[in-house]
């Protein structure tokens, strides 16, 4: 990339607009391609039709297997669009009186601390829903419900009627044709012929009406969630508010909603099971009613105690889910900090400590699970034992009146259990929801920015005016969180505790011990106040501590607040402020420490720390057309002045007035996953001349002359394949294309170099922008002299303002606000983090960066089904225990058949009738037994399940290369974690004990009928047999939706995530594109609602035409019933066949259910097992200590990033000594970090252990052509092929202290020291080394401080420092160095660039530049061009060289 215009020449020539029509490289306007969808079918077919679902015919009967091409539109009253605008109309209102109901309740707070008024209660958001989302069709399917249930309550009415005429036949036939009838009960039989179909038909149309409510309900409460994250206040303090938690509640919790909202309706019906029955049978069994109905509620009773317990474990898990998706989300973000360190299996085990406490709700979840469906399974052999037993005793133990009285109610019986059965399923739903709504609710009643005033009160009085501040003070408020538990508070509560029993134990033996003057280790005297000006959060922290970071200080003795206002709810988190230069912020550690690693302490709220504002006494007025320069230090406040001008940064006093619309460039780039043309347009109108003026203006002409596709390049999840210059350029781009009135640009210069800095001041921001309003914030001296106006911060105020002239007529030094300009080497503050694939990558990068999902096809294979039951016990436990399930059900039809026997005069005539009740009583007893003694085995099973399970999956993502997590989304890999593991952990092994229950139980119905009537196996096994075929029939195409479904599911999480990340929302908000954006998420939403919504039309189809299957078994039953059974027989007839027509459509359902969770499975599975490996295993073991020396060897190494890619490093071959320390430079592609990739072995030389890589069109892996050149070399420390060890030994040995500064949620002592191998003293001193001792001893919590999420409560340079230590703390041999000390100022880099000297005297260091000043001092310095090592000497050769290509470097930057 020769001509990348980092390192263009400085005499570039900019091509006149004509030309560039002429441009060989320049792609052409292309339309997207889009799927052109058909008409949703449900729409089209008349209501007759969909009566019997015959929409769901194309897919069933389509021959191949169904794909995202084959999904229609979304229905249109399922539109996420209008459902969201019905749901907001009623959600504002609520929302605005609310929040002015907590603002009048924290100010009486104010007004009377002791006041003991409750805080307003949050209004209902579950009624709020259902009544915005229902229509007509809800109604109508809810009074089609409640039909339904009573047609299906009096089908025991109708089999009384054909028993009683049986009974007649009887008595026809015994006295001759004098009593009874022979007449056939056509109105009874044809009745119950019919009912399974009329009961089909009722129940699809109502579960269709409710679970359109349902998607309805779930797309406007996500896309309300995408609205409210524009909206919150702080939202982007810290640039990401716990993204891994907030993805949970768009992923798992609004699913939960959805789909327990259907069941949640049937809870209507429990008052017809038990009314209606209970009339009949008072008129038969009179006061003895009153004997089912009492045991029905006893066996309720502890259903209620277990379901409370049970939906605390469900809650337990969702919670440890949440940090489980945290940690995990945070891990994958800074995985290539983790792969660069070797501490794969340290962040295992940090994911893995919430992942075993959710392995033990799991199991609880199951056994209380098993023991709710055991009484439930149990429930009506109990109703009937009790009955019996009064009914005989009270009035006959006449076996001939047992058959003709208690036996045809029986149906009447079963029933009355179905509340019983169903009531423990539906408080289930009713709590799921509820948890959920709950913590959606959370979300949606945060406090929200004010709106920005309109009209003429919003612009300046005078009409030349285009920004005025007056008396502005501002300050970053804390980003929002998820509350903690209860649980979690007790915790930190006991850890703050037991830290300052601790520290006043360690200060008591200190003083003992250590009567003389504080050691050198200690920080300074408490009298003396620390003082920092830094960047974000960490400006003037002052706060008195005792001589030593073990003594408690006084703030932590007396601090009774310390973990009460987290029980309260308030702020207990530190201040998480911006990745941005402010001025005033504190560090605020939190409330209570944590055990590292952890989550973050704060709770789910916005207020604001009780510090000073980060910006005060500002005012100031930008005129229109004018050039305005912010400048200052470190820290001063200059990134907060423009966030407060567009918004984010919550305005305390003062006002703030603007005309005309605004773009702002924030400091990091926001670059969104599409092409570098759809990120410039950004969704405006494509306007030809106009933009390729502004790719020339920005210096992007090379680019597109390198990238493979030109502007239609593909970029990957946050810019990843594009370098930190490019990606601030086409942000810059951006701003121009928008074309608005005023320009705030924060810093865009800091990621180019200085002759591309300059080119893109004159041809950029004194070109094209010329006559605009521009305010430019920026550390470049040089362009001072061109500003109309120059505004000077300094601790977040302004200290002087005016023109260049007359600021340094006032005496200023400018030299206190900005790195200093050198013409040799360019001290520029590089916040623009460059992507870590170097920039050669960018030439070869096509329209395609992000690989497709996989879809598999086909049923579930038979193997996975074996290899799900193996994870869950061994393979010969296995298959007892299965044998043990299908004993256990079996004895469930034994019993029913034994029924059957009580009131028969020739069955069993030797047993008298107390004792066959007694033999009942006796099965019912032993089945409950053993039911729980599977709830044991169960339970214990699904634990060892969910841990291999998540192990496997953990393991094998992790040790990806790092080209996987380049080419993936992040929410595709989070889908995994995130929605098929708790898919599986939750509810496989119960769909498959159901299933299994339900095909033992149904054969077993028909055994029980062919027993007395053998004949019968003639209907009975035709029907199991078309039951059968309708379940091969439908199952391909539900495991092909629920496929869609979780892949359509993907991106509507990478795309809220990419939105709520970084500078997302501030970027969309500046450009006012709120809309298109949120029509976008709209779209992705309704595409993932089609396949949710034919996964579960498609089901009740199945069950549907299952009921008209039962239409041919009762025909048959009754038909022979007449002729061949007596009325015994045919009472347990009925009723088998009753439970069978029930049954066989559970057992659809439950059947494609279990197919469904198999899929997660498979997808699971998947990744676990068939996805790119890095090498494994090493050749060769060598010492401890190794390296001793710190020899590194490249050996002619070459090799690509991926197979069909150019080659970035090409025969690179130098020795190093051990103790040198190497400068490398080169422009930008020549190949520098490209070395990196190759020493840490995250692009393997050797071709045998290169993984495979994965096909971009299928998502499936692929071998690499055997007829492409290889990478090839050897690298080798002290002599030994790291080849040939175990990749992680190499990584650990090879220290690296990135550009990009990664930390992680923890405490400070878990960031420094990740591995805990080292003891607190030596953090402390080496905090000491790096100028962070005071800052973090100044904190009340010392080194149990909370880091909030990304580092977002450090400064940059802060972080960078932290990063820095920590690469101390390893203590390797040979240390990397990417641009260490970019982030910060000049005082500090001198110490530390000290601090390499004297603590890296011995060690290998190899420093890759980007500022050549920090090489200058090197042993020796590398060139790099192109891919070549070009020269490799000291610096004093190099320089005295003229022809020497580093000479050329210095000279370039002289120009």
């Amino acid at each position: 990339m020769k001509n990348s215009p980092e390192e263009a020449p400085s005499n570039m020539v900019s091509p006149s607009p004509s030309s560039m029509q002429n441009m060989p490289e320049k792609a052409e306007e292309k339309p997207k391609v889009e799927i052109k969808r058909k008409q949703n079918e449900e729409e089209r077919y008349v209501w007759l039709a969909n009566w019997f679902m015959c929409f769901i015919f194309p897919y069933v009967c389509t021959c191949h297997p169904l794909m995202d091409d084959d999904m229609p539109t979304v229905h249109k009253n399922d539109a996420a669009k209008p459902a969201t605008q019905r749901f907001m109309t009623k959600f504002r209102p609520s929302f605005e009186k609310y929040d002015s109901e907590v603002r009048s309740h924290k100010n009486e707070l104010l007004l009377n601390p002791e006041s003991k008024t409750k805080p307003p209660k949050r209004p209902g958001l579950l009624r709020m829903l259902v009544r915005t989302q229902s229509s007509y069709f809800t109604a109508v399917g809810t009074i089609t419900l409640i039909v339904q249930t009573l047609i299906e309550v009096i089908q025991p009415y109708m089999s009384k009627g054909v028993l009683t005429a049986i009974v007649d036949k009887e008595f026809w036939k015994q006295s001759g044709g004098v009593l009874g009838s022979n007449k056939f009960p056509y109105f009874f039989g044809i009745w119950l012929i019919v009912a399974p179909t009329v009961i089909g038909v009722l129940d699809a149309l109502s579960n269709r009406m409710l679970l359109h409510l349902a998607s309805r309900v779930r797309s406007s409460v996500v896309c309300a969630m995408y609205d409210k994250a524009f909206k919150i206040k702080n939202m982007a303090s810290a640039g990401s508010a716990d993204t891994g938690r907030i993805l949970s509640l768009v992923s798992t919790d609004s699913r939960e909603v959805a789909e327990m909202l259907p069941m949640f309706f049937m809870l209507l019906t429990i008052p017809f099971y038990l009314i209606v029955p209970l009339i009949f049978l008072i008129l038969d069994f009179k006061w003895i009613v009153v004997v089912p109905l009492v045991v029905s509620i006893l066996i309720m009773l502890p259903n209620f105690g277990i379901i409370g317990s049970f939906m605390k474990y469900i809650k337990a898990y969702m919670q440890y889910n949440d940090q489980r998706n945290k940690i995990t989300n945070e891990t994958f973000q800074g995985i290539r900090v983790v792969k660069y360190s070797g501490l794969e299996d340290v962040f295992k085990a940090t994911i893995n400590k919430p992942r075993t406490l959710q392995i033990h709700t799991i199991k609880m979840q199951t056994f209380l699970f098993q023991l709710v469906f055991t009484i439930m399974h149990i429930s009506q052999t109990t109703i009937n034992i009790a009955t019996f037993a009064v009914y005989c005793a009270v009035y006959s133990d006449d076996p001939t009146n047992f058959a003709a009285v208690v036996m045809p109610n029986m149906g009447f019986l079963m029933m009355m259990t179905m509340p019983t059965m169903m009531l423990p399923m539906f408080i289930e739903a009713g709590m799921m929801i509820r948890i959920s709504i709950g913590r959606i609710g959370q979300f949606l009643y945060l406090p929200e920015m004010e709106d920005a005033p309109t009209g003429e009160e919003s612009r300046p009085n005078d009409p030349e005016v285009a920004v005025e501040v007056l008396n502005g003070e501002f300050k970053w408020g804390a980003a929002p969180e998820l509350p903690l538990t209860e649980a979690e508070e007790t915790a930190m509560k006991e850890e703050a505790e037991k830290r300052k029993k601790e520290a006043k134990l360690a200060s008591a033996l200190r003083k003992q011990d250590n009567t003389s003057s504080p050691s050198s280790e200690d920080p300074p005297s408490a009298s003396t106040p620390t003082s920092l000006n830094s960047e974000p959060n960490s400006a003037n922290v002052q706060t008195s501590y005792s001589s030593s970071p073990d003594e408690p200080t006084t703030k932590q003795a007396e601090d009774v607040h310390i973990f009460q206002n987290a029980v309260n709810g308030e702020d207990a988190s530190e201040e998480a402020n911006r990745q941005d230069e402010t001025g005033s912020n504190t560090i605020n550690p939190p409330t209570t420490p944590s055990i590292s690693p952890s989550r973050s302490s704060s709770a789910f709220s916005t207020t604001s720390n009780s510090d000073g504002p980060t910006l005060q006494d500002v005012s100031f007025t930008v005129w229109k057309g004018s050039l305005t320069m912010v400048v200052g230090e470190v820290g001063s406040g200059k990134s907060s002045l423009g966030s407060a001008i567009v918004g984010d940064i919550e305005r305390l006093s003062g006002s703030v007035k603007v005309d005309g619309k605004i773009t702002y460039c924030p400091q990091t780039p926001w670059i969104n996953n599409n092409t570098v043309r759809g990120n410039i347009v950004f969704n405006a109108e494509f306007e030809e001349e106009k933009y390729w003026n502004t790719v020339r203006v920005c210096a992007l002409e090379p680019d597109f002359k390198i990238f493979a596709a030109g502007d239609e390049t593909a970029i990957g999840e946050k810019g990843v394949n594009m370098s930190g210059g490019q990606k601030a350029r086409i942000q810059l781009a951006r701003a121009i294309y928008s074309d608005k009135d005023i320009y705030i640009l924060d810093d865009p210069l800091s990621a180019v170099d200085a002759h591309v800095g300059r080119y893109l001041m004159d041809e950029c921001i004194s070109g094209v922008l010329k006559g605009k309003t521009v305010i430019l914030m920026t550390n470049q001296l040089q362009f001072l002299d061109r500003a109309d106006k120059v505004i000077c911060l300094e601790n977040g105020r302004i200290i002087a303002q005016g023109t260049y002239s007359e600021i340094r007529e006032q005496g200023v030094n400018f030299d206190e606000f900005i790195i200093k300009s050198d013409k040799k080497a360019e001290k520029k503050k590089q916040k623009a983090k460059e992507a870590k694939k170097e920039e050669e990558t960018d030439e070869n990068n096509a329209k395609q960066i992000l690989t497709e999902e996989e879809q598999a096809t086909g049923g579930i294979k038979f193997s996975s089904y074996v290899k799900y039951m193996r994870t869950l016990m061994p393979l010969g436990v296995v298959i007892l225990f299965l044998l043990f399930v299908v004993g256990v059900e079996a004895i469930n039809p034994v019993s029913s058949w034994w029924m059957g026997k009580i009131g028969s005069m020739t069955a069993f005539t030797n047993i008298s009738f107390w004792w066959k009740i007694g033999i009942y009583g006796f099965l019912t007893i032993a089945n409950f037994v053993l039911l729980i003694i599977r709830g044991f085995f169960s339970a214990a099973g699904v634990g060892r399940s969910a841990r291999i399970n998540h192990d496997k999956l953990l393991d094998n993502v992790m040790d990806c290369p790092s080209s996987f997590f380049d080419t993936t989304p992040l929410g595709r890999i989070l889908n995994r974690f995130t929605g098929d593991i708790p898919q599986v952990d939750q509810f496989l092994l119960t769909r498959v004990l159901q299933v299994v229950a339900l095909w033992v139980v149904m054969i077993g119905q028909i055994v029980i009928i062919a027993v007395d009537t053998p004949w019968f196996l003639a209907i009975g096994i035709p029907v199991l047999l078309l039951y059968w075929l309708l379940l091969q029939f439908y199952a391909r195409v539900s495991r092909n939706l629920q496929r869609l479904e979780s892949i359509a599911r993907s991106p509507v999480l990478s795309h809220f995530s990419e939105t709520i990340t970084g500078a997302g929302l501030t970027t969309i908000r500046s450009y006012g594109r709120e809309a298109e954006w949120k029509t976008k998420f709209a779209k992705v939403n309704d595409e993932m609602s089609v396949p949710f919504m034919l996964f579960r039309e498609g089901q009740k189809w199945a069950t549907l035409y299952a009921a008209i299957i039962s239409t041919v078994l009762y025909a048959g039953v009754i038909l022979i019933g007449w002729f061949f059974m007596d009325t015994s027989m045919l009472s347990v007839a009925l009723m088998s066949s009753m439970s069978f027509s029930n049954m066989g459509q559970q057992l659809i359902t439950m059947t494609v259910d279990l197919e469904s969770k198999m899929t997660s499975f498979e997808r699971v599975d998947f990744y676990s097992s068939h996805l790119p490996q890095e090498a494994k295993g090493h050749e060769l073991e060598v010492p401890e200590h190794w390296p001793e020396r710190g020899d590194v060897t490249f050996d002619k190494v070459r090799f690509k990033y991926r197979p069909g890619l150019p080659f970035v490093l090409k025969g690179v071959d130098f020795d190093i000594r051990g103790g040198e320390k190497i400068g490398v430079c080169g422009r930008t592609g020549a190949g520098k970090s490209s070395l990196l990739f190759a020493l840490f072995r995250l692009v393997e030389l050797d071709p045998k252990h290169a993984p495979k890589m994965i096909d971009m069109k299928t998502g499936f892996m692929v071998d690499a052509d055997p007829n492409e050149e290889p990478n090839s070399g050897r690298i080798l420390i002290d002599g030994v092929d790291i080849s040939k060890l175990d990749i992680h030994r190499v990584r650990r040995s090879v220290g690296i202290i990135p550009q990009d500064p990664t930390l992680f949620t923890g405490t400070i002592r878990y960031n420094m020291d990740i591995a805990g191998k080292v003891s607190d003293d030596r953090i402390w001193e080496v905090l000491e080394m790096i100028e962070m001792r005071d800052i973090v001893a100044g904190l009340p919590l010392g080194l149990d401080s909370q880091v909030a999420e990304g580092g977002s409560n450090f400064s940059a340079g802060q972080r960078q420092l932290l990063c820095f230590g920590r690469a101390i703390l390893n203590n390797c041999r040979v240390v990397v160095m990417d641009e260490a000390t970019a982030n910060v100022d000049v005082e500090t880099d001198a110490k530390i660039q000290r601090t390499i000297r004297e603590q890296f005297r011995e060690q290998t260091v190899i420093v890759i530049a980007h500022r050549l000043n920090t090489i200058m001092d090197s042993t020796r310095i590398m060139v790099m061009d192109q891919g070549y090592l070009s020269e490799f000497d000291t610096p004093e050769n190099l320089k005295a060289n003229p022809d020497s290509a580093f000479n050329a470097l210095i000279q370039s930057l002289d120009h």
